[in-house]
Order: C-alpha cells, then sequence, then structure tokens
C-alpha cells in the first residue's frame, strides 16, 4: 500500500481560500488533530472560523478538540478521487468501517457540516488539486 502524505501547505492554502469551509466552520475556535495512519499526523488550528494554522508537528501530549483518526486502510478510500460506499465522508467511515471521530462530541455535531467539508478538501488535496 502507498503511504499517505498530504501537502500541508495546499492544504493550508486551500483551507483559508474555501468559502464553504469558511462559511460552515465561522465562529468555530478548536485544534482539529488529524491522524493518518503511522504516516502523518498534523493539526488545523482554528480560530474563530479562521484558519490560524496547521502544525505538522503532533505530540501525545498534544490537547485536541477534535480528532480525526484512522489507519492508512481507512483513510485510502476516504482520500480517493471516487470514494467507495460508506467512504464519501467521516461520519458513515466511523459507523461502517473503524474510522474515528472523537473528542467534544456537541463541538463536533455543531459544526458537522465544516468537517464534513474537511473532507472534501483533503480529498481535492490527496488527489492533486482536483476541484472540491
Amino acid at each position: 500500500m502507498t503511504a499517505i502524505q498530504l501537502d500541508l501547505t495546499a492544504l493550508e492554502r486551500e483551507l483559508r481560500q474555501d468559502p464553504e469551509f469558511a462559511l460552515q466552520s465561522r465562529y468555530l475556535t478548536a485544534t482539529i488533530r488529524v491522524v493518518i495512519g503511522d504516516t502523518q499526523s498534523f493539526q488545523i488550528i482554528i480560530r474563530d472560523g479562521a484558519v490560524a494554522a496547521v502544525d505538522p508537528v503532533v505530540t501525545p501530549f498534544d490537547a485536541y478538540d477534535i480528532q480525526l483518526a484512522g489507519s492508512e486502510e481507512h483513510w485510502t478510500p476516504l482520500l480517493a478521487a471516487i470514494p467507495p460506499a460508506f467512504y464519501q465522508d467521516f461520519y458513515p467511515a466511523m459507523v461502517h468501517h473503524g474510522f474515528r471521530i472523537e473528542g467534544d462530541m456537541e463541538m463536533i455535531m455543531a459544526y458537522y457540516p465544516g468537517i464534513r467539508r474537511l473532507g472534501d478538501i483533503f480529498r481535492s488535496v490527496a488527489t492533486s488539486g482536483v476541484s472540491a
């Protein structure tokens, strides 16, 4: 299996420029930890709805509000240009395949449209700029 590695510079640029993500995450202040198996971990820091930073350095001691985590076997279909059934979104991947959405569940539910949009943007970056 090919190791998945998102280009974090491109990811940050896309997050900052995406009007749908900006709309859906307005007012959100959170640290979102993303764990892609053993390949890559990073944090997306959002303050008052704006992306403050994408931090490529994550330790087990770093606090987070939301965590999106899975093995490479979870992320490979999630990030495919045309994802298979139950991999089009984080929630069905969690319910049907063991992907993990963890943290402040009230915040997750309140801002789920923005979190879902993250998946679209991740997929766009992973597939080399395919429009999200």
